[in-house]
C-alpha cells in the first residue's frame, strides 16, 4: 500500500504530468503578462512589448518556447525600433479618432453624422490591421510598409478568423462598461494574466493563419 502511495505521489509531482504542465503554463502566462506590463510603462514602447509578447505566445502554442523572460527580452530588443514605430502610429491614430469623435459629440450637429460614421469605420479597420500587425511582426521579417499591407490582406482573406479574433475581445469590452465591479474585475484579470492570456488564445488562430506562409 505504501508503495502505491509512493507511485501516486511520483506521478502527481512528475514534471511530465498534465497537471504540472498545466500549472507550469499558467505560471508562464502570469510571468509573461508582468513582463509585458512593465515594458509598456513608458507607453511609447507598447508596440515593442506587444511584439515581444506575441513572439513568445506564438512559440507557446507550438511548445517551442524555452525561457520566458529571456525570450521576451530578446524579442523586445530585436523588434524595439520597428515595434515602437508601429505602436506610435497606433497611438497617434487612436488619439486623433478619439478627439474627432469627442468634438463631433460636443457639437451635436446632424451634419457631422457622416463624419462620425467614417470615424467609427476607420477605427474598426485600424483596430483590425493593428490586431494582425504585431503578431505578423513577431513571426516574419517585413518592412513597416509590408507589415501594414500584409496585415490588411491577411485580415480580409482570413475573414472568418478575423471575426473570431474580434469576438474574443467582446467579453473584455462588456466587463469594462457593465458595472464598477466588473470593471474592477477586468483590471484585476488584466494585471494578473489578461494580456498574455488573450494573446495566447489569439496565437492559436494566428498560428493557423500564418502556417500557410511560413515556407
Amino acid at each position: 500500500m505504501s508503495g502505491n502511495r509512493g507511485d501516486l505521489s511520483s506521478k502527481i509531482f512528475n514534471l511530465d504530468n498534465w497537471i504540472m504542465r498545466f500549472f507550469s503554463r499558467i505560471f508562464d502566462v502570469v510571468i509573461l503578462n508582468f513582463a509585458f506590463i512593465i515594458c509598456c510603462i513608458p507607453i511609447i514602447t507598447i508596440g515593442a512589448s506587444l511584439t515581444a509578447m506575441y513572439s513568445i505566445t506564438l512559440k507557446m502554442v507550438r511548445n517551442e518556447e524555452s525561457h520566458i523572460i529571456r525570450g521576451f527580452l530578446k524579442a523586445f530588443k530585436q523588434n524595439f525600433k520597428q515595434g515602437t514605430v508601429i505602436g506610435m502610429i497606433a497611438i497617434i491614430i487612436t488619439f486623433f479618432i478619439t478627439v474627432d469623435l469627442r468634438i463631433i459629440g460636443i457639437i451635436g450637429d446632424d451634419k457631422f453624422k457622416v463624419l462620425q460614421v467614417l470615424c467609427y469605420v476607420l477605427a474598426i479597420w485600424a483596430y483590425i490591421i493593428f490586431l494582425y500587425a504585431f503578431p505578423l511582426l513577431a513571426k516574419f521579417k517585413n518592412t513597416t510598409k509590408e507589415v501594414f499591407k500584409n496585415s490588411f490582406i491577411l485580415s480580409v482573406i482570413n475573414l472568418k478568423w478575423t471575426i473570431l479574433l474580434i469576438l474574443l475581445n467582446i467579453p473584455f469590452v462588456l466587463m469594462l462598461f457593465y458595472s464598477g465591479l466588473s470593471m474592477f474585475l477586468l483590471f484585476t484579470i488584466l494585471i494578473i494574466c489578461g494580456f498574455s492570456g488573450l494573446a495566447l488564445i489569439q496565437s492559436f488562430i494566428f498560428g493557423k493563419v500564418f502556417e500557410k506562409y511560413e515556407s
